[in-house]
């Protein structure tokens, strides 16, 4: 089994039950999700997706790693191709981590980590590399993986990002508007 984490925090946005529901119609299995709710007035918004990973992600995967044989890490707004269902990406026989679904690659960055696929025997190595970065963007640090070849780029995309405003507007303690997607 390879399952879904979706990086999500809380309230839920509207999207995330339509995201939720296509994926496993394609046969993607799911994490029960745990939607994080950082402080942004700590943590800057920009950081969160990389603290869940490292927070939540990780912890999880750490408690039923005997049992699965990769996972997905997935971002909450992101739709999974029709024609990527869970047994082609099964016939693709990945043996190492790749990054599946991605929205552009620059020269130098590749934007939105999507959907990236770990196998669960480089689960150690991906925790003491998370463990190691300081909070960054998390595609700053899924970039810089690529660039050290610990993870592969798929040619083209498998997933696209859900239309919906590009961030959500949340309000600090402190009163200063900080932005999350």
């Amino acid at each position: 089994m390879n399952p879904l984490e979706y990086i999500i925090y809380e309230p839920l946005p509207a999207y995330f039950n339509k995201a939720y529901i296509h994926n496993k119609s394609l046969g993607y299995n799911n994490l029960t999700v745990t939607p994080d709710n950082y402080n942004t007035d700590i943590i800057p918004a920009r950081h969160c997706g990389f603290q869940h990973i490292k927070e939540i992600t990780v912890p999880k995967i750490e408690m039923i790693k005997d049992s699965i044989t990769g996972f997905f890490i997935c971002e909450g707004d992101v739709l999974i191709n029709e024609d990527y269902t869970y047994d082609k990406f099964l016939e693709e026989k990945h043996r190492k981590p790749i990054w599946l679904g991605f929205k552009k690659k620059l020269s130098n960055y590749i934007v939105g980590n999507f959907l990236i696929y770990i196998p669960i025997k480089y689960f150690t190595e991906f925790k003491i590399l998370i463990s190691n970065q300081k909070n960054v963007y998390s595609d700053r640090f899924f970039t810089k993986l690529v660039k050290s070849n610990w993870l592969s780029l798929r040619d083209e995309s498998v997933a696209t990002e859900i239309p919906h405003t590009s961030n959500v507007l949340l309000q600090s303690t402190s009163g200063k508007s900080t932005f999350r997607k």
